[in-house]
């Protein structure tokens, strides 16, 4: 290829060119149930979710660390409730408890969320507290607030006492979701031990109400 050829040849774009694109098309499917993006992130969601339950840690191409596994003890930390009170997951003991870290601009948790509303008295038939927040600061990108995303999906669930909203702290996330999963939830006994771990209720449903019964 001669040198005036070469230098016709468009820029590639920056790194943090691509990021940006990449965030404005995430804001874009925001609150998307109906969009192809909703489609996509249900199907990513659903494949992590299997590759979390047959006791996979951490994805290809990923880092080291990884998140508490199904016979571990729950690690502690803080989340701060929507009525604005500092709690730790120490407290959650006694219960068992679904603890759920969602980012709010993800279709997949949106959809889960509206499925919970639908499954909550199931889960709480078998002495089970949902526990759902956001991660910190909604993984870096622009999502609603958790008050007006739990509001708009939970429905006529919202406020009810079994199903606890919140924001989770730096630390918290960092702990629970070391490789920035939009959408991961524990199941935790009333000993507060790590008893199943899966992702995207909304197409995960039916194994997490079957773990949930093995806790009864």
């Amino acid at each position: 290829m001669s040198k005036s050829a070469r230098r016709a040849r468009p820029p590639r774009p920056s790194h943090a060119a691509r990021q940006a694109a990449e965030a404005a098309a995430r804001r874009r499917r925001r609150w998307g149930f109906g969009s192809a993006g909703a489609v996509i992130l249900l199907v990513g969601a659903a494949v992590l979710g299997l590759h979390l339950a047959n006791g996979s840690s951490k994805p290809a191409g990923s880092t080291s660390e990884a998140p508490p596994t199904a016979g571990s003890p729950a690690p502690n930390g803080t989340f701060a409730t929507l009525a604005g009170q500092t709690t730790d997951i120490a407290s959650l003991r006694g219960q068992p408890t679904l603890l759920w870290f969602v980012s709010t601009w993800c279709s997949s948790c949106q959809a889960g969320t509206h499925s919970m509303a639908q499954n909550l008295a199931a889960l709480r038939s078998d002495g089970v507290h949902v526990t759902e927040v956001e991660l910190y600061q909604d993984l870096g990108q622009s999502g609603p607030s958790m008050g007006s995303f739990a509001k708009a999906l939970a429905g006529t669930e919202y406020g009810n006492p079994d199903w606890t909203f919140g924001v989770s702290s730096a630390a918290l996330t960092h702990l629970y979701d070391p490789q920035s999963y939009l959408d991961i939830y524990y199941l935790l006994n009333a000993k507060g031990q790590v008893t199943y771990v899966n992702s995207s209720p909304g197409s995960t449903m039916a194994q997490l109400l079957s773990a949930a019964k093995s806790l009864a």
